[in-house]
């Protein structure tokens, strides 16, 4: 599974670049100076049509990553390092791959390839070359599964992963390190742990930004819900509890985020609703981190919606 097959118009550009709050000018600028992802490569130097900017989830947040470096004066050849790690082709798991029969894996790639290049492409698969030549190959929505930026992105929005980018400075080398940590094991957040204290934080200076608080920024701005909503990222009942935060006939809201059925959540409608509470519930919906929500409306009408997501993974 990929993310594309989750979220399948996440490559549509449907962003607007003042939603970021990123100038047309700091965007020019930052595209001339080679800190912007092309999918194919051209002049820096072209003069720039003065049109609206759109863009798609993976660039957003890649100029929110921008967005946060240069808020630390971090210098532009350091950000165009970070860049190629990000863009660049993401390695497979080893572990999975050795566990996925030949055919099957073969296929789950061919099956991204365009009909009229398969033939040609399928040589490159068997000897492992192919990872070389997917731009080739593939059209600018899909080459994203396949970059680092895209199975981060999964990670966050799919796998519960908290994500972080670790940035040091070796000998005026930049190194680029993802670390993840599994919300949902304790081992992983204690090997996690372990590794950002023993490799980074004794022994360099390092700047960490969590990656997952810049998607979560995403959900909680109401500013961005249409545009959330535009990616498919809410399903139909999802959309019920988005409506009934602005809907004045609704007056609590109950978020049970726990296996165990603990309500982690209250949002009382006589409260102020555009608040931090309604904010976290935009939040837990948009990366699923609920099991179930309740809604009651002032003619006591009572909704139940269940986290459809939970419910096909408990039963794989």
């Amino acid at each position: 599974m990929n993310i594309l097959e989750i979220y399948p118009k996440i490559s549509n550009k449907y962003i607007p670049l003042s939603l970021l709050d990123v100038s047309t000018r700091n965007y020019i600028h930052w595209k001339k100076e080679n800190l912007l992802f092309r999918y194919v490569d051209k002049p820096t130097n072209t003069i720039e049509k003065r049109e609206r900017i759109l863009l798609n989830v993976f660039d957003a947040f890649w100029i929110s990553i921008i967005k946060e470096l240069r808020e630390f004066n971090v210098d532009f050849p350091t950000i165009r390092a970070v860049k190629e790690v990000l863009y660049a082709n993401a390695k497979f798991n080893e572990e999975l791959l050795d566990a996925t029969p030949k055919d099957d894996f073969i296929n789950s790639i061919l099956n991204k390839i365009p009909e009229s290049h398969r033939e040609s492409f399928k040589p490159y698969l068997l000897d492992g070359s192919f990872i070389d030549l997917l731009k080739d190959f593939i059209d600018e929505k899909t080459i994203y599964l396949f970059k680092n930026i895209g199975v981060i992105l999964f990670d966050i929005l799919y796998r519960e992963y908290f994500v972080s980018l670790v940035i040091a400075k070796e000998d005026e080398h930049v190194i680029t390190q993802i670390l993840r940590l599994d919300s949902t094991s304790k081992s992983s957040i204690t090997n996690t742990i372990d590794d950002l204290y023993s490799n980074y934080l004794t022994k360099q200076t390092i700047l960490c930004i969590p990656l997952t608080n810049l998607v979560w920024k995403m959900f909680e701005d109401p500013n961005f819900e249409k545009y959330n909503t535009k990616y498919d990222f809410f399903t139909e009942n999802e959309q019920v509890i988005l409506e009934a935060l602005n809907n004045d006939d609704c007056k609590e809201i109950k978020v049970y985020k726990h296996d165990s059925g603990d309500m982690s959540l209250n949002l009382m409608f006589e409260e102020n609703v555009k608040n931090e509470k309604a904010n976290e519930v935009r939040k837990i919906l948009g990366l699923k981190q609920y099991e179930k929500m309740e809604l009651t409306y002032r003619n006591n009408n009572h909704i139940t919606i269940k986290n459809q997501k939970k419910i096909i993974l408990k039963n794989q």
